[in-house]
């Protein structure tokens, strides 16, 4: 593969990771429109486990929100990671 493509397919990787990582965050937010009656964003967010699959703090519908930016945010690091690893490699070949 040329250098050229290699760094284009890396920058695709990395624009696409941001991509992911963007909606994870809208993921996120949407997530705390179905907090739990009486549950504050604060007591929700922080806390050591992060609320993560709490249904005493989260509607199920927040919960299927809180999933979705789980996943988009892995894919998002993934491409990162991706983009990172094809960069390295064209920097090694000079």
């Amino acid at each position: 593969m040329s250098t050229f493509a290699m760094v284009v397919l890396g920058d695709m990787f990395a624009a696409l990771g941001s991509l992911a990582i963007a909606y994870a965050l809208v993921c996120e937010r949407r997530m705390h429109r179905f907090r739990q009656p009486g549950v504050s964003y604060w007591q929700a967010t922080m806390r050591l486990d992060g609320g993560w699959r709490r249904a005493e703090l989260f509607t199920d519908e927040g919960l299927l929100h809180q999933r979705g930016a789980s996943a988009w945010a892995v894919v998002g690091v993934t491409c990162w990671a991706l983009a990172m690893v094809l960069w390295l490699v064209v920097m090694r070949r000079g």
